[in-house]
C-alpha cells in the first residue's frame, strides 16, 4: 500500500521519478557515508517509474507474497527490510573500500549514484521463499536465477545504462537474492 501511495505522490505510476524527488529521497553509499541512513528507508517506496514501477509492484507481490504464504507475515517483513538493508550496507561499504583501494570511473558512478525501488528486499524475499522448494527443484532454480543476476551484472557494468544506476541496482540484486535465501537456510 505505501509503495502504490508513494508511486501516486511521486507519479511513476504514469512516468518517471522526477529528479528532485529522486535527490532528496534516492540512497547512494556517498549519502550513507555523510549520515543520511534515513534514505535506506526512503528510496524502499519509489521506483523509477513508468514500466519499472508496476514490473516492481509485482515482483513485490510475488515474492514477498510467495514467503508471506509459506513463513508468514512477520517473517516477510522482516526479510523484506532486513535484506534491503543489509543490502544497502553492504553495497556501501564494498564500495566504500574499493574505492578507497583504488579509484575507477564505475566505483566512481557507484559512489555518487543515487538509486530507489524495493528490489533489494524483493530480491531478498524471493530468495528466501526458495527455500521452499523442494530439493530437487530448490538449487537448479537458485542456480539459475544467480546466473542470470550476475549476466545482468556483467551487462550493465559493461555497458553503463542510466549512469550507472543499473548497474547498482543490478549488483543489489546479485548480493540481495543469495543473502536471503542463506539466511532463509540458516533459521530453517
Amino acid at each position: 500500500m505505501l509503495m502504490i501511495a508513494a508511486g501516486i505522490y511521486g507519479r511513476t505510476h504514469v512516468g518517471p521519478l522526477a529528479r528532485e524527488l529522486e535527490s532528496r529521497i534516492g540512497h547512494s553509499p556517498h549519502l550513507f557515508w555523510t549520515g543520511q541512513w534515513h534514505r535506506s528507508l526512503t528510496s524502499i517506496l519509489f521506483t523509477g517509474g513508468r514500466l519499472k514501477f508496476y514490473v516492481s509492484l509485482s515482483m513485490l507481490v510475488f515474492s514477498v507474497g510467495w514467503l508471506e504464504i509459506t513463513k508468514g507475515p512477520v517473517v516477510a517483513a522482516m526479510t523484506f527490510v532486513g535484506v534491503h538493508l543489509a543490502t544497502l550496507m553492504i553495497m556501501s561499504i564494498g564500495i566504500a573500500l574499493s574505492t578507497a583501494l583504488r579509484e575507477t570511473h564505475r566505483g566512481n558512478l557507484l559512489w555518487y549514484v543515487t538509486d530507489v525501488g524495493p528490489s533489494a528486499g524483493y530480491y531478498g524475499c524471493l530468495g528466501a521463499a526458495l527455500v521452499n522448494l523442494g530439493p530437487n527443484f530448490q538449487l537448479p532454480v537458485f542456480a539459475a536465477i544467480c546466473l542470470v543476476l550476475a549476466a545482468r551484472c556483467g551487462w550493465s557494468s559493461y555497458h553503463l545504462p542510466e549512469n550507472g544506476q543499473v548497474m547498482s541496482a543490478d549488483i543489489a540484486h546479485a548480493i540481495a537474492f543469495p543473502l536471503g535465501f542463506m539466511i532463509s537456510k540458516l533459521i530453517t
